[in-house]
């Protein structure tokens, strides 16, 4: 298949209140798989298989920590290839408290991120907010493909050739 584009695209008919089924090209030998969303308003199911979550420019504890479970709940349901966009920019505060939380969720769905994520791409347009991704990174290394950008059109589209990807390697 090398080459080869694969073709990744919802269908409007739900088969569930919170699953979508995603076609991907048949013809490139790729089966239909039911794709999960994720219930929390950071994030966007709208690419599915491709997530997009965004940051907002501050939060709680408790609301980051929402955040978490819903993605924890999810990974639990999931066992077909994604990918991420996660959106960093509109963050102006991040307490050491949330970054080692973040790091500590990132280190729990280690194994399932390195099976099942294609990659992630992290829209981090300035110095401090990849410094950010650093220290979160120190304390949790990624196993799984990742970048960074500074715009998320950029982002979007590395995350779909990455996914991409990962399914033509399945062929």
């Amino acid at each position: 298949m090398s080459g080869q584009a694969v073709n990744l695209h919802c269908t409007l008919g739900r088969s569930s209140p919170k699953q979508y089924i995603v076609e991907m090209d048949r013809a490139a030998g790729h089966p239909c798989a039911e794709c999960i969303e994720i219930d929390h308003p950071w994030i966007s199911n709208d690419l599915m298989p491709i997530y997009l979550w965004t940051f907002p420019s501050e939060t709680t504890d408790e609301e980051l920590s929402a955040c978490f479970r819903a993605r924890d709940d999810w990974a639990i349901r999931v066992r077909y290839h994604f990918a991420w966009v996660i959106d960093l920019s509109n963050i102006t505060k991040a307490p050491a408290t949330q970054r080692k939380a973040l790091a500590e969720h990132l280190k729990r769905l280690e194994e399932f991120s390195e099976r099942w994520n294609a990659g992630s791409a992290l829209v981090v347009p300035s110095a401090w907010l990849r410094g950010l991704v650093t220290a979160v990174f120190w304390i949790s290394p990624p196993k799984y493909p990742h970048k960074t950008f500074s715009e998320p059109l950029s982002g979007k589209r590395w995350a779909r050739e990455q996914l991409a990807a990962k399914l033509a390697q399945l062929d």
